[in-house]
């Protein structure tokens, strides 16, 4: 035997015997979460293993007289080389802590899947025709990433250890906030800009994933506008990623945020040529004219100095997404806040139904804002179901297509607006009352809209009360007076 002993892999040899060897079957339960049976690259020892496993799930402790016995039931105890080769596995394991030779062989065995995958990947790219590049190269930067997420598992903590890292955390949150000049208010996480906002989620945190969720037209994407918008005049750089509006368009509603102008009195001037972002060149003819035309200059000045960044390239695949999300944390490291407009415009990869298409995109959007530690808000319509409701409130149950968006989302914001349903459904522009209209006429610019925290996985709920100002883009915490506008 000792010359086949030079053949033989000293680091699963040595993590067998010290499964074998243990009468309290604790070293198995610590090995276990960190590796697989494919991680053994001796066919051997990868059976072995597997015969832990297989006696774990029946409460069997794993030890020489129960692996002998259930390897000879299988069949299979021949296979690794009998007594000559079982029996000596103690013998010429390397005495140690058996944690090093369980890393070893888990970072050895994710290299050669790595490189494996590598390979595969180039053999497909120059041996297959591929119909749709982008999608090949999503599909092969995913099944990657499915690798590397596979690291060395953290071991458990004491309450010693994880008290230390608490109060670590709280003195570089307390550096933070004296950076920034801030007071310790309760809020910890990114500030929105919205006291009452604020007051319910305790600032939103980063690696968190945040679904705001409303009907069509009722102003969901003007609420995420306002919210980036008040995070980056704050300094913070924010990303909007808009898979249905251009750029343009996103532009001109925060122009008419900045400058206090309707589309309407932004589009009634006359743009001369040489006009440019920091220098407008409109005709005014009259005093309220040119106060008109200084309010679009200072708005777009503003606008203009904004760390905020749009992309609304077509392109809506998951994978796309994520890489992109990925490439924006890497030119922008202190991004503060990521925006998806929305959830029902992303494609993932083919499933059997839409639903657990979207569970998929739900749950790699989870993983990526934790990658990234950025927090990430996205938009969500809702179903008809809340036209079907007495009151039209909606529920968490609304979210289209998934009940996993509910199960990975950290917040979930809702938005309602009375005057939405002016005629018992969608606002048709009509001033006809019913028992859940508004006291205003339902083509009036300016909606009171509510909007409830109906989850935090780590706080209270609430409703929230906002005046929507559609002419101008503005969102505005309602007052005292105004929270029965």
């Amino acid at each position: 035997m000792a010359g086949e002993n030079s053949n033989l892999d000293l680091n699963e040899i040595s993590i067998l015997a010290d499964i074998l060897s243990d009468e309290t079957g604790n070293d198995y339960l610590t090995i276990a979460p960190q590796l697989e049976d494919d991680d053994f690259l001796d066919e051997r020892n990868r059976l072995i293993y597997h015969t832990f496993g297989e006696l774990a799930k029946r409460n069997i402790q794993p030890n020489a007289a129960t692996v002998i016995e259930e390897m000879r039931n299988n069949k299979t105890y021949d296979r690794v080389g009998g007594d000559e080769y079982f029996l000596n596995i103690p013998k010429v394991a390397v005495p140690g802590p058996v944690q090093a030779a369980v890393n070893i062989l888990r970072d050895r065995s994710l290299l050669n899947k790595f490189l494996r995958r590598l390979h595969d990947i180039e053999t497909d790219a120059q041996t297959k025709p591929i119909a749709d590049i982008p999608d090949f190269i999503g599909n092969s930067e995913a099944s990657i990433l499915e690798i590397t997420q596979k690291r060395r598992v953290a071991q458990i903590m004491k309450m010693s250890e994880v008290s230390e890292s608490l109060v670590n955390q709280l003195v570089h949150q307390t550096r933070e906030f004296q950076l920034y000049g801030k007071k310790p208010n309760g809020v910890t996480g990114l500030e929105t800009g919205f006291s009452n906002l604020d007051r319910l989620t305790k600032g939103w945190k980063k690696g968190e994933i945040t679904i705001v969720g409303a009907r069509p037209s009722v102003g969901k994407t003007a609420f995420a506008l306002n919210i980036l918008y008040q995070v980056a005049r704050r300094g913070t750089p924010v990303i909007f990623f808009s898979l249905e509006m251009k750029a343009e368009s996103i532009a001109m509603r925060l122009l008419s945020l900045t400058a206090n102008l309707s589309t309407d009195e932004i589009n009634s001037f006359e743009y001369q040529p040489g006009s440019k972002a920091n220098h407008v060149i409109v005709t005014a003819s009259n005093p309220e004219e040119s106060s008109r035309a200084n309010n679009l200059q200072r708005g777009l000045q503003e606008l203009s100095s904004l760390p905020f960044y749009i992309d609304d390239s077509p392109g809506s695949k998951i994978q796309d997404i994520v890489s992109k999300c990925k490439k924006v944390k890497n030119l922008i490291p202190n991004v503060g806040l990521i925006a998806i407009d929305y959830l029902g415009l992303i494609t993932g990869e083919k499933a059997d139904n839409r639903q657990a298409e979207v569970a998929s995109i739900s749950r790699q959007l989870k993983s990526l804002a934790r990658q990234i530690d950025v927090p990430l808000v996205v938009l969500s319509q809702l179903s008809r179901d809340p036209e079907k409701r007495e009151n039209h409130k909606p529920m968490i149950s609304d979210l289209r297509d998934s009940g996993a968006i509910e199960q990975d989302a950290d917040l979930i914001l809702m938005l309602y607006r009375k005057d939405y349903y002016a005629l018992g459904g969608e606002v048709k522009g009509s001033s006809k009352n019913t028992d859940d209209t508004p006291r205003m006429d339902a083509s009036n610019p300016i909606s009171s809209i509510d909007v409830t925290l109906i989850k935090n996985r780590n706080g209270q709920t609430g409703d929230m009360r906002f005046i929507f100002d559609k002419e101008h883009c503005l969102f505005n915490v309602a007052t005292d007076d105004e929270e029965e506008f």
